[in-house]
């Protein structure tokens, strides 16, 4: 099995959509709002799928999750990857990432700015108002992700959430192995995200299980990926 296959991925994502009621049309609509908002980027988006693949293959990739507290990992020469609100905890420690992986309700207007760190955007039926308001305050390199294929623009690297998805890109990217830090599979960790969505701990609780689930396929796949520092909450 090759999850890098999309219609593999496209068999588990049917599975998550039937699991948790979402809706196809709406992440596919998402998808083409994005696609419409990158098409003015063209040549960045290019050079952002350049980088990626400078960056990431062969490497090591510590991804950071929501739950790291105030520490911000960067082992000497690993690439880091913040996992949405996990991007602004690494700022106020001084680390900035080289990517973070989010679907924008977990970061400030200010610090999509930052023009040291490739945003890897991605598009859900749940976060359309949150693509059009705040994809054009991103100021550097920029990737669009989708749940599934609607233009050339839109990668498909798999995973759900924004932290196993992190872990997904370094996999499509050809990164050696990956650290995940700072996650919780457990619980829930905030009850109103810091774009003020509050939290149905019901469905996210579901999501963490998903979030899981994809890591380990990954693994039992054969990729390397293992928790960093034992900071991994119902890991394994």
């Amino acid at each position: 099995m090759n999850l890098r296959d999309p219609m593999f991925w496209e068999s588990i994502y049917d599975r998550i959509l039937t699991t948790l009621g979402f809706d196809r049309d709406r992440d596919y609509y998402s998808c083409q709002v994005l696609d419409v908002l990158l098409s003015t980027r063209t040549s960045i988006v290019a050079e952002s799928r350049k980088h990626l693949v400078e960056l990431l293959q062969g490497r090591n990739v510590v991804v950071v999750g929501d739950s790291a507290g105030s520490n911000c990992p960067k082992p000497q020469g690993d690439v880091l990857i913040a996992a949405d609100a996990a991007f602004e905890k690494c700022l106020e420690v001084g680390v900035v990432p080289d990517i973070v992986a989010t679907d924008l309700d977990g970061v400030s207007e200010s610090s999509l700015k930052n023009r040291d760190t490739l945003f890897v955007v991605h598009a859900h039926g749940d976060n359309i108002e949150y693509l059009e308001r705040f994809l054009p305050n991103v100021g550097g390199l920029l990737l669009g992700t989708a749940q599934y294929k609607c233009s050339h623009r839109v990668e498909v690297p798999g995973g759900f959430t924004d932290g196993d998805r992190a872990a997904f890109l370094a996999y499509y990217y050809g990164a050696r192995r990956v650290f995940i830090y700072g996650f919780n599979f457990s619980s829930v960790g905030r009850w109103v995200k810091p774009s003020g969505i509050r939290v149905n701990a019901t469905v996210k609780l579901a999501k963490l299980s998903w979030s899981r689930i994809l890591l380990l396929l990954l693994k039992d796949l054969g990729y390397e990926i293992e928790c960093l520092e034992d900071s991994c909450e119902g890991w394994i």
